[in-house]
């Protein structure tokens, strides 16, 4: 056992472990209960997105995966960021991407709304991924423009939304390294080619981008 697996074993004797979708207790090492895991619908399309050479999604964005993932944007408490985390490695075992990755780098927040949270929810995953995968994160990455939400926004309208969000942080050397880019949600994958676009300018070598869910339209 690592010393991570022994801290969710001890963790979980205060804040037992549950099931992001239903809330059901679970055991420590448990991402989801049996029966929601069966309910969830595996990705399996062939999704393409601008400035990204890979892409991989664990599940489809529906039924109680949106509970679970709506949850977790606004509270961090419980499973989340670890079943979420663990659906992305699983991912991408599956199509045997996980060689050759020489860092994490993940979607970022404004310091206005990280300090408004409390915590970058996808930054909690990435260091999941992290101990699940022993690839290091970077904090490569960060958000400079303030957008609208973009679920409320039609496909144009978002990628008008994100362009010109990102930018690398100065100080950090991404120059030859193949990147793991990752985010909770994925619609159109226009957040996704936004940061590969910046991370790829700054000489980055192969981004495979990653997310728990993937929307079936591509709205």
């Amino acid at each position: 056992m690592s010393l991570h697996e022994f801290y969710r074993l001890a963790i979980s004797f205060l804040y037992p472990n549950i099931c992001p979708c239903c809330e059901t207790v679970i055991e420590h090492d448990d991402d989801f209960c049996d029966r929601c895991r069966r309910k969830m619908n595996m990705f399996i399309d062939d999704f393409q997105i601008d400035n990204v050479d890979d892409f991989v999604a664990y599940c489809y964005y529906e039924g109680k995966v949106r509970h679970a993932i709506r949850k977790y944007k606004v509270t961090a408490v419980g499973n989340s960021y670890y079943a979420f985390a663990f659906g992305i490695v699983q991912a991408l075992r599956r199509k045997q991407l996980t060689a050759g990755i020489d860092c994490i780098v993940f979607i970022p927040m404004t310091r206005d709304d990280l300090e408004d949270r409390g915590y970058n929810q996808v930054e909690l995953m990435a260091k999941e991924i992290h101990h699940l995968l022993n690839i290091p994160v970077i904090n490569a990455l960060e958000k400079t423009k303030e957008t609208k939400s973009q679920k409320s926004l039609n496909a144009s309208d978002r990628k008008i939304n994100i362009t010109g969000a990102f930018s690398v942080r100065s100080g950090i050397d991404i120059k030859g390294k193949n990147l793991l880019l990752i985010d909770d949600l994925c619609t159109t994958g226009n957040t996704l080619s936004e940061a590969a676009r910046v991370l790829k300018e700054a000489g980055s070598g192969r981004i495979i981008a990653a997310s728990f869910a993937k929307t079936r339209n591509q709205v």
